[in-house]
């Protein structure tokens, strides 16, 4: 009896050990900050979920450049397991554009790109860092945003400085407001989400979520 309970723990504590994904989750929503360019800036949100024991990601970079207007970097793949990192390797990209804030985006085109692989790890801060943005342009980025999230459900960031109908709100699975208000405001200092009652001023970035997603 003795033995089988050894010959059991034995497993179980194999399947700990060797596991690459036991341990804290890393299942969540990060945001970088604004990064500046040469010509506008730059933000980049990931999202990381399982499914059936597997780890998967969306990734959306949003570009601005004076000359040309906004871009929306899409990336989706998986997501494996190197020593205390993990490997981010796209399956599917594709870049939509337009002139001006309030138009929508449009299929720009689509590129193939299981050929990249980026780096996950922790920085000295403790904050998720990627090796790179989506389309190189910066490299060792840090996610100092880390919020609670669901695959699928609905959340933005509000971009301070940005004139249009959506007061320059952008994100995950979030086709135009619809005329609906967020349900929950972020707060980032005590990491819940927290009921919404009012766009605040600020010149920091806010995350929302709402119910569900909306088209125009």
């Amino acid at each position: 009896m003795r033995h089988k309970l050894a010959v059991l723990l034995f497993f179980s504590l194999s399947f700990f050990w060797t596991n690459p994904f036991y341990g804290k989750s890393i299942e969540g929503l990060y945001f970088s900050d604004r990064q500046t360019t040469e010509n506008g800036y730059l933000l980049l949100g990931i999202e990381i979920f399982s499914e059936k024991g597997k780890s998967f990601y969306n990734a959306q970079e949003l570009r601005y450049k004076k000359t040309l207007g906004w871009e929306e970097v899409l990336f989706v793949g998986k997501i494996t397991k190197e020593g205390s990192d993990f490997l981010l390797i796209p399956e599917a990209c594709q870049i939509r554009a337009k002139e001006v804030w309030e138009a929508k985006f449009a299929l720009l085109r689509r590129f193939d790109c299981d050929h990249l692989v980026f780096h996950l790890s922790k920085n000295q801060m403790d904050q998720w860092v990627i090796s790179e943005s989506l389309l190189g342009t910066t490299k060792q980025l840090p996610f100092p945003y880390e919020i609670e999230h669901k695959a699928g459900s609905p959340v933005a960031v509000q971009i301070p400085g940005i004139r249009g109908n959506e007061g320059g709100i952008w994100g995950f699975h979030l086709n135009g407001l619809g005329g609906k208000g967020p349900e929950k405001i972020w707060n980032a200092s005590k990491r819940i989400w927290e009921p919404f009652f009012r766009f605040p001023s600020s010149e920091e970035l806010r995350f929302y979520r709402w119910k569900r997603s909306f088209s125009n």
